[in-house]
């Protein structure tokens, strides 16, 4: 019996690869994964505007692309974009200095040059580098443009120190009190609860709420009134408030 014919194919079909409209180059992306506040690049001195302002330009920049960002020597100035210049005249840090990076990055100034853009002229800069995955690792914010001094400016940098948070702030205070208190009285009742605090778990939750002038005024007359003995017992209050409506329901 024969076999079926095997029809044989003038021309042999070439594999195409799918079209894919509106894919653009790659954007840019950020990561805070290196940053770190220290003297001269704190922001202590910055207020609530200014952290505005950077995320604008952070948004802004992730709609570039990178190549098209590189490419485009006006966009770069517009930007005041450049590579870092470590033999510039009073810059209070050095690349070694930055040594909470990875060796990997700091040790390769070749491949990963550390790199300065602008929020504005007067708000200062942003310092960082692109890794192998061409995302920008944010290392330094610089508030008061010390990074590069500039001769219009004297070469004067303006001093500035890390922010913390209240809580952190009440932690490190707390902290530096055990190390430096001193009693040796056994019977002394604040001697023994510093003792316990190393020991003791924290079993509390805290809570940051920011509100307007207004309601901490009238926050205070209940306060002042005796109605309540702290803020705390106002949010107890109105925990409960909110237990009540749904019991209700």
């Amino acid at each position: 019996m024969a076999k079926n014919p095997i029809p044989v194919l003038s021309e042999q079909p070439t594999a195409k690869s799918p079209k894919t409209k509106g894919v653009d180059k790659k954007k840019w992306a950020f990561s805070f994964r290196y940053w770190k506040q220290i003297n001269y690049f704190g922001l202590d001195r910055t207020d609530s505007s200014w952290f505005v302002s950077l995320i604008d330009k952070l948004s802004e920049l992730s709609k570039e692309s990178i190549d098209g960002f590189i490419k485009d020597s006006s966009l770069r100035d517009q930007w005041r974009f450049h590579d870092i210049n470590w033999k510039q005249r009073n810059i209070p840090i050095q690349r070694s200095e930055l040594n909470w990076i990875d060796s990997d990055y700091l040790d390769n100034d070749e491949e990963f040059p550390l790199q300065q853009f602008q929020i504005s002229q007067s708000l200062g800069r942003v310092v960082g580098f692109f890794d192998e995955a061409q995302t920008f690792n944010i290392v330094l914010l610089d508030p008061l443009h010390n990074i590069q001094p500039t001769k219009s400016y004297n070469y004067r940098v303006d001093y500035c120190a890390p922010l913390n948070s209240p809580y952190s702030l009440l932690l490190c205070q707390l902290d530096e009190i055990k190390k430096t208190y001193r009693c040796f009285d056994p019977a002394c009742q604040f001697s023994n609860i510093l003792n316990r605090i190393e020991t003791r778990p924290l079993a509390k939750n805290v809570v940051m709420h920011f509100v307007d002038d207004m309601t901490w005024a009238e926050a205070q007359t209940y306060l002042d009134a005796g109605y309540v003995s702290d803020v705390c017992e106002i949010f107890q209050w109105g925990v409960n408030a909110v237990k009540d409506m749904s019991t209700d329901k």
